[in-house]
């Protein structure tokens, strides 16, 4: 039974068996072994290339880093008074800043798990209860910070939050613009633009969009299928929330430095003007660059935005700001990709503006300043006397302005240059618009600096250069009598104030007492017989017509009418612009500091120097020191001026002020000193007050020092300007200026 042969049943199930093991089988199953293990080793393989080979790729761009330059203020240079009065100076300016992300509301997640993981150790990290208590620490430590700052600060709680809201609507503007533009460059380059694939035709069949998932994972590298955001470098500096803190509060925050995290105190500096209204034409002011002028005044290294020099405006620290600016540091800072400072270093130490020193005395400035103010407020009203530059009875005029300067006549140091209206220097370190709105709406002008930039008629003072030329030009005998009748030719023109006032004349006079008494007729009479070509001449080699070289800014030249005479309507126009250019009128127009150094040339002897205001002893003086014209800063002869003419002058100039009939005698002749000069009534247009001059040197026989006292619009010369002169005089004498010896007369 054992051998007997198996049925049919038994061959079917054993058919079936083999068939589960055929060929075709076994061999998709083998195929699907060696496809798992080929990705299997594919998957290795990209995971060894990424470590290999993409390695310093990826440290390379976790250790990107930004470099630039940080600016660190220098002072700049003081401007002193030889007695060492401060007139312009920088001062410490303590500047709390606090960091961004202290600041920041809400705060920053990212931050915030930095400085949890700072708290942390490794194993510390993976218990959610202390890392959730650490994140309650920095929220908390911020709001302490918050209290303490208000509180050392003395700010309010309203005050603080504006300030926090201001600079968080400052930085989130600027990190959505830069952003908003990052974005938008890399969709038109099609970096991250996984859009444009999905508007393909999707793939056939679920094998081939797995194949598309697995090699989209296994190529793309991380982060290129997004756009990054950018953390802009104001999200991780500073920001001013006290711009000028007290000295008090600075040192309060640097002994306190754990109680206020994120917090720093910036060291700069503002510009000053102690003396506030003192010689603020002189001194001028300081100002922050604009943007038109960084260009061309950026340091290498520095950006735009960073740059906060100032600049001089006007003044000396206009004209000697290349001295007086100091030279800004460099810092060299490099930032990580979180635009934290990973690296500080300076790469050049600030310098500081040299120092300049004036020549102004400082103490008869701010005196010749108070007479200006009170003749602008209230113009003296002495009692009418029969003078030559008296014009009537009535009250003086109130001057619309004036100047007063005070210049060694051999040097040309100024030792008083004083203008009015002035201003407060103040205005320019710091000021409310009602107190810029009152100086600019004043019709006066305030900021005009009338010794230089003050061209009006002079008046009866170009008489002593009417004489120099006449008498040079030989027309002129100065001991032979002259017949004033009150007027030249007719008696409605070119008349004597003494005519127009008293219907008389001077009658005969010779040159001393035309000059004294301001003889109209006398000197229209010399311009008649010379004519207009050596009056010209002369008003020329004097200065007149152009500018004296002072180390200020802006001066005017004034102006010397007349052209050469080509035909004979000309030399008739010239005849007659010759009768008003001896008297100071026409359209003769000069400075008060070109006055005051015609009056110096006559008492040195006819040396013509050159006016400063920056002492040669406190600062070296050069032309390019100045501008970039070349300027002869010696003294300069006078050509054809001989000592003879000037003795018959300085007779003339001497005799106004010192002998009774002289139209000084009465409002400034003082009797410690003898004082020379001449008065000047230049008449204006209609309705319109004169202007009133006086101009002269002192002491009369030794002169050391010239001067002039202009009052603009302010009437008679005698009256107006003459009381002033004698005020001036009298506080350079107290005050030792000028010699009392050397000025006292012979017995």
């Amino acid at each position: 039974m054992r051998n007997q042969p198996l049925n049919s049943i038994f061959l079917e199930r054993d058919a079936v068996r083999v068939s589960l093991i055929d060929p075709p089988t076994a061999f998709r199953f083998h195929l699907l072994l060696i496809a798992f293990c080929g990705i299997c080793v594919v998957i290795i393989g990209r995971i060894a290339w990424v470590q290999l080979q993409l390695q310093d790729r990826y440290l390379t761009a976790l250790n990107t880093t930004s470099a630039d330059y940080e600016v660190i203020p220098a002072r700049d240079g003081r401007i002193l008074s030889e007695s060492s009065a401060v007139l312009a100076a920088d001062v410490d300016q303590y500047s709390v800043q606090v960091h961004y992300r202290w600041l920041q509301e809400p705060a920053d997640e990212a931050w915030v798990a930095r400085r949890v993981r700072s708290r942390l150790s490794r194993e510390e990290r993976r218990d959610a209860d202390l890392v959730e208590l650490a994140r309650q620490k920095v929220m908390d430590a911020r709001k302490r910070m918050w209290s303490h700052l208000m509180t050392v600060t003395n700010l309010s709680l309203p005050d603080f939050q504006t300030k926090q809201q201001a600079i968080q609507r400052k930085v989130t503007r600027i990190s959505e613009s830069v952003n908003r533009r990052h974005r938008i460059s890399n969709a038109e380059s099609g970096v991250g633009d996984t859009g444009s694939r999905g508007t393909e035709s999707p793939p056939n069949g679920l094998l081939m969009q797995m194949a598309t998932v697995v090699r989209s994972a296994l190529t793309t590298p991380p982060g290129a299928g997004r756009a990054a955001t950018i953390v802009v470098r104001e999200e991780e500096t500073f920001h001013e929330i006290v711009p000028d803190a007290p000295f008090a509060v600075a040192a309060r925050i640097h002994e306190q430095t754990h109680l206020l995290p994120g917090t720093r105190v910036v060291v700069g500096n503002r510009r000053t003007y102690p003396l506030n209204y003192t010689a603020s034409h002189i001194v001028g002011a300081r100002t922050l660059v604009r943007d038109d002028e960084r260009n061309d005044r950026l340091p290498a290294g520095i950006r735009q935005h960073e740059w906060t020099a100032r600049i001089g405006r006007f003044g000396v620290e206009r004209s000697y700001d290349h001295r007086l600016q100091g030279i800004p540091g460099l810092r060299h800072v490099v930032r990580n990709r979180r635009m934290e400072i990973v690296e500080s270093k300076i790469e050049r130490q600030p310098v500081s503006g040299r120092d300049v020193v004036l020549t102004l005395d400082v103490d008869l400035q701010r005196h010749a300043e108070q007479l200006l103010a009170e003749t602008l407020l209230d113009a003296p009203a002495n009692l009418l006397t029969r003078q030559e530059d008296d014009d009537s009875g009535a009250a003086q005029p109130v001057p619309t302005g004036g100047s007063i300067v005070v210049m060694d006549v051999t040097t040309g140091r100024l030792s008083v240059a004083a203008s009015a209206p002035g201003f407060n220097l103040s205005l320019f370190t710091g000021s409310s618009d009602a107190e810029w709105n009152a100086v600019n709406k004043d019709q006066r002008h305030p900021f005009i600096s009338r010794m230089i930039a003050m061209a009006v008629p002079p008046g009866s003072v170009i008489k002593p250069i009417t004489a120099i030329a006449a008498l040079e030009s030989g027309r002129l005998n100065p001991d032979q009598d002259f017949f004033c009748q009150g007027f030249l030719t007719q008696p409605d023109e070119h008349r004597c104030l003494i005519y127009r006032l008293y219907g008389g004349g001077h009658d005969n006079i010779t040159l001393k007492r035309a000059i004294a008494q301001s003889c109209n007729v006398y000197f229209f009479s010399a311009a008649t017989k010379m004519g207009f070509p050596p009056l010209r001449e002369w008003c020329a080699r004097f200065g007149l017509g152009r500018e004296c070289g002072i180390d200020l800014p802006f001066e005017v030249a004034g102006n010397v009418p007349g052209a050469p005479a080509t035909g004979s309507d000309d030399q008739s126009r010239l005849a007659r612009e010759a009768l008003g250019l001896a008297i100071g009128q026409s359209s003769l127009t000069v400075t008060p500091l070109q006055m005051v150094r015609v009056m110096a040339a006559i008492a040195n002897g006819g040396w013509l120097v050159t006016p400063h205001v920056v002492s040669a002893d406190g600062m070296a003086r050069t032309a390019t020191d100045i501008d970039d014209r070349p300027q002869d800063l010696s003294r300069r002869r006078i050509s054809g001026l001989t000592e003879e003419t000037l003795a018959r002058v300085r007779e003339g100039l001497r005799a106004v002020v010192q002998e009774p009939y002289g139209t000084g005698y009465k409002n400034v002749r003082l009797e410690q000193v003898e004082i020379a000069g001449k008065t000047g009534t230049a008449e204006t247009g209609p309705g319109k007050a004169d202007h009133a001059w006086f101009v002269g040197y002192v002491p009369a026989e030794q002169p050391q020092y010239a001067f002039v006292v202009v009052l603009e619009h302010g009437g008679s010369g005698s009256r107006g300007a003459g009381p002033v002169t004698r005020e001036l005089v009298q506080k350079m004498l107290d005050s030792d200026l000028v010699s009392v010896a050397a000025g006292r007369r012979e017995q």
